[in-house]
């Protein structure tokens, strides 16, 4: 028995412990044999990768870390990353899930930083991994919006989604520059780090702003320089919601802003199959990492 107490206070951190501990506790109580403590070892192995760190396998990409909904948390991440993010983030004060969800959302270019001991496995890994190792995150749109042809076309340069402010504004300046200059005539630095959603809500061009009563389907497919406006249709969900979305799709939550949009209310209204089948079909896009 000593053996396996010894087992669990290797393989684990502080923050698991006592939880692991009072398994032990509970058999060594019960006086068991060997058999059982070896046991209780293999599932103490099964939540821990031979580093002692937490396995984490998400159902989302990262663009999950600007989505301020703690039930969608739960749903794509699970209690088993969220226990694993909880315990990095300790150190800035963050004692929950909503806490944690809070300064995910309010400082998301410093979340590579607090995920570092974080391992992933599963179908969404690498887009963590190139993340959290190698600070890379696609800058296109998530979202499929349904195709219409609404046959607008618009002054706008945005080609980068809400999901690049995972990124350190100062290393991704260059690409930001070339890939949203419309955003940055009226937001020359974007704050990543400090409250994003605020300070870019206060300064958005209001005439673009004001699309979003058009419906996020009209902006996604109006088209600027002969492409889809499907980043400036993210951009003014994101500001609306505090939510990407196509994980609101995914879930079956997503809010219309006008009748066009009521083609992806009516079919996600319930997280039909072909909403679904959206978190089959998300790539992890690689383009203009840091």
């Amino acid at each position: 028995m000593e053996r396996c107490v010894l087992f669990v206070f290797s393989m684990t951190s502080v923050f698991f412990r006592e939880h692991l501990l009072g398994v032990v506790y509970v058999h060594a109580t019960r006086r068991v044999g060997a058999e059982d403590c070896e046991a209780s070892c293999v599932a103490v192995r099964q939540r821990l990768n031979t580093c002692g760190f937490m396995v984490c396998e998400p159902d989302i990409d990262p663009s999950i870390l600007i989505h301020r909904d703690p039930r969608a948390w739960e749903e794509l991440l699970g209690w088993r990353c969220i226990e694993a993010f909880l315990e990095r983030a300790r150190g800035v004060g963050v004692r929950d899930l909503p806490g944690l969800v809070d300064y995910s959302f309010s400082a998301p270019s410093t979340m590579w930083i607090l995920l570092a001991g974080v391992e992933f496995v599963g179908s969404y890994a690498s887009c963590w991994e190139d993340y959290v190792r190698r600070r890379r995150v696609g800058m296109g749109a998530r979202t499929r919006f349904p195709w219409l042809d609404v046959g607008v076309e618009l002054d706008v340069d945005i080609r980068i989604s809400p999901a690049y402010l995972l990124l350190p504004f100062e290393e991704t300046k260059r690409t930001w520059q070339r890939n949203a200059p419309t955003l940055l005539r009226y937001i020359p630095e974007i704050p990543t780090a400090l409250d994003p959603h605020y300070y870019i809500s206060k300064f958005f061009p209001p005439q673009l702003r004001a699309f979003s009563a058009r419906g996020y389907v009209w902006v996604a497919n109006t088209k600027s320089r002969g492409r889809r406006n499907a980043p400036l249709a993210e951009w003014l969900y994101w500001l609306n919601t505090r939510r990407m979305p196509h994980i609101d799709m995914m879930l079956g939550k997503f809010e219309p802003r006008s009748p066009i949009d009521m083609i992806i209310a009516k079919d996600c209204g319930g997280a039909s199959a072909s909403c679904r089948q959206n978190k089959r079909r998300l790539k992890c896009l690689h383009s203009a990492g840091v």
